[in-house]
């Protein structure tokens, strides 16, 4: 708060006065009291007496006569003036004339009153005070602002990262910070008055003849300009030049700046050099496409792959089915074929691995939960496994509960994982060795089944791993038992897309091992649960009795008819599209057996010629087994989609509406 605001708002005026003459001062004095004032005066008439009381009192105002014996009122004014904030001066004189005045009020006297006038005293005072307060604080105002701007100034200079820049309504760019020189390597003196479109990439910029080309960038300047002032600010990245002629990718935030009057006065643009982001964002981006494209070959090498391994198992194993069917084969024949079985399903189990833990990576592979009963999913899966177990002179036990035990699964998937783990313990477990499943009673909304052996033991160490894909666990090559390692990767992924968990635990090397399948309890949830796969519902469908194989493969086409044959179907065999229509065009059939990939097509247009009247079934067969293969399939309107090698059981449980 100012001298002179303070002495209005207590009513107390420090007054200091330069005057010889006592009767004169009184009568100064006797005028403002008379007008109400408050005042507290200070009398001094030599040069010493004024500047002492300048240093050590505190005053609100000077009254100062003009000639003094010692000392003149100009002095007094001169004195007063050399001071950093020199107090309102008023001239109370007698022979003080108009010249002298104007003089005095240009030296920067505040008003003058004649002593023959002294009721204007109280006036000139009151005003003068007013002007004083009103000085200040316009005073104060300004230096507030000029601190704000130096303050505000000193901070945009200290944003090393960020440029930022004022500019007019125009875009003519009006200030400049350091940041601005250090990303766009211009300094101010470069910039100001010129346009911010100066550093655009030349490829942003229009093309033609240089008048044309700057007609053009001023109209689309004012149409950007006009574009912020209207959304008030926008924010873009760009590519932008520097001084050097280099680019970098900016983030730009452009601001418009509103008077008190709403209009728009400038924006103001800051810009942050983004180069090493997009660089980044760029690499990953190639990195992701490039790892797509990596897998989507993967894939199709995948489904190359199990195409080419699986069209010469299909003959091998029709060949192999067909001979087990004869009644007349010796023992020792009878064994060959079973070998040649065994290890047919092995090699396509591979396969299936193979695909499945794709379709697991890519989470392509697709659920479908109902209710299944533990009790006679494992029940079944004990039943399969018994003999294989035996003839490794293993003893497999399985005692089932008393009453159904209801989960919500995927039965075939659920078969899957109970497969992979008996197998494993199969493999693993020596001679007169044991493998026990057990089905544990429903506790807290959960359902455990183990399935332990006494097999060679798991080390510690291996524990952590056994889930890993391609890891089977063993420290030496020479422990190696066959196979992908993908069994119990597969069984333990399964496991969790179920929602349950699978565990295993060890004693350590030849003390066996137990692993622990826990799923969620489904309560007493038994309409149509099963412990297999759903069957499907034949409707008005009949048991197929003549069939068309459409089949390119000479060796799987004729492994397959008499295979067929022998179980009483009538097989007509077509090894393409033209002749699967020739061969429709002559004959009616009950069912269509198709392989998909065809010289001249594929299985589709062959169910496009087929008659599907009375519900007559059409099912795909293919080397391929990936999960899009299949969705296309059944998309098309085929009933099932069948995997080479064929398992003729399968086959002939479809044809005959006993299974999916």
């Amino acid at each position: 708060m100012g001298k002179a605001e303070a002495a209005l708002n207590t009513g107390v005026i420090r007054i200091l006065m330069v005057e010889d003459d006592p009767r004169d001062a009184d009568l100064s004095l006797q005028r403002l009291e008379l007008a109400m004032l408050d005042v507290q005066v200070t009398i001094v008439d030599t040069a010493e007496s004024f500047t002492a009381a300048l240093d050590t009192g505190d005053f609100d105002l000077v009254l100062s006569d003009f000639h003094l014996p010692q000392f003149s009122g100009p002095e007094a004014l001169r004195i007063l003036m050399s001071r950093p904030h020199p107090l309102p001066f008023i001239f109370v004189s007698g022979v003080l004339g108009e010249e002298h005045a104007v003089d005095m009020l240009k030296e920067g006297a505040t008003d003058y009153v004649l002593k023959q006038r002294l009721e204007r005293l109280p006036i000139v005072v009151r005003r003068a005070l007013a002007e004083a307060t009103e000085k200040r604080s316009r005073q104060d105002a300004e230096r507030k602002l000029r601190e704000r701007e130096t303050y505000f100034g000193q901070l945009i200079d200290a944003l090393r990262d960020y440029s930022v820049i004022a500019m007019s309504t125009t875009g003519v760019i009006e200030s400049w910070n350091q940041a601005s020189e250090w990303i766009f390597g211009y300094s101010a003196d470069e910039v100001l008055g010129k346009t911010y479109d100066m550093f655009f990439v030349p490829d942003d910029t229009p093309r033609g003849s240089p008048q044309a080309v700057s007609q053009a960038m001023s109209q689309a300047l004012n149409q950007e300009l006009a574009l912020i002032g209207a959304m008030r600010s926008t924010s873009e990245e760009r590519w932008l030049r520097r001084r050097n002629g280099t680019s970098f990718y900016g983030s730009v935030v452009t601001t418009a700046i509103f008077g008190d009057d709403g209009e728009v006065r400038g924006f103001s643009r800051i810009v942050r050099d983004m180069t090493d982001t997009r660089v980044a964002a760029d690499l990953l981006q190639a990195a992701k496409e490039q790892a797509e494209n990596a897998n989507r070959a993967k894939d199709h090498f995948l489904a190359v792959l199990s195409h080419e391994l699986r069209t010469p198992l299909g003959p091998i194993y029709a060949a192999a089915q067909a001979l087990d069917m004869q009644t007349d084969l010796p023992p020792k024949a009878r064994r060959s074929v079973e070998l040649i079985k065994r290890n047919v399903e092995i090699e396509a189990r591979l396969i299936d691995d193979l695909l499945d833990i794709s379709k697991i990576v890519n989470d392509k592979l697709t659920l479908h939960f109902e209710p299944t009963d533990l009790v006679t999913l494992l029940g079944g899966m004990a039943d399969v496994f018994r003999d294989e177990a035996a003839a490794q002179g293993i003893e497999l036990l399985y005692t089932p509960l008393p009453a159904p035990v209801i989960v919500q699964a995927d039965p075939a998937r659920l078969q899957q994982v109970l497969w992979n783990l008996l197998k494993n313990a199969i493999k693993f477990t020596q001679k007169a060795g044991t493998i026990r499943i057990t089905l544990l009673p429903p506790r807290r909304d959960k359902v455990t089944v183990e399935v332990s052996d006494t097999g060679i033991g798991i080390q510690q160490e291996a524990l952590k791993r056994i889930f890993n894909a391609f890891d089977q666990g063993d420290n030496e090559p020479g422990e190696m038992r066959g196979g992908l390692g993908l069994g119990l990767a597969i069984a333990s992924s399964l496991a969790q897309r179920h929602g349950g968990t699978l565990n295993v635990h060890s004693d350590g090397a030849g003390r066996g091992a137990t692993f622990t399948l826990t799923l969620d309890y489904a309560g007493d949830a038994r309409e149509g649960a099963s412990g297999v796969a759903a069957p499907m519902t034949a409707g008005s469908r009949r048991t197929p009795v003549r069939l068309l194989l459409v089949e390119d493969n000479a060796d799987t086409a004729e492994a397959m008819q008499f295979l067929l044959s022998e179980l009483g179907y009538i097989v007509k065999v077509a090894i393409s599209v033209a002749d699967a229509r020739n061969t429709l065009a002559s004959n009616t059939f009950d069912a269509l057996v198709s392989d998909m990939g065809l010289p001249d097509g594929d299985g589709i247009d062959v169910l496009r010629m087929f008659d599907r009247t009375g519900g007559k079934l059409a099912i795909a067969l293919t080397g391929y087994g990936m999960e899009a293969d299949v969705q296309r399939c059944l998309k098309a309107g085929f009933d099932q989609h069948l995997t080479k090698p064929l398992d003729i059981d399968r086959l002939t449980a479809l044809l005959s509406g006993g299974a999916t």
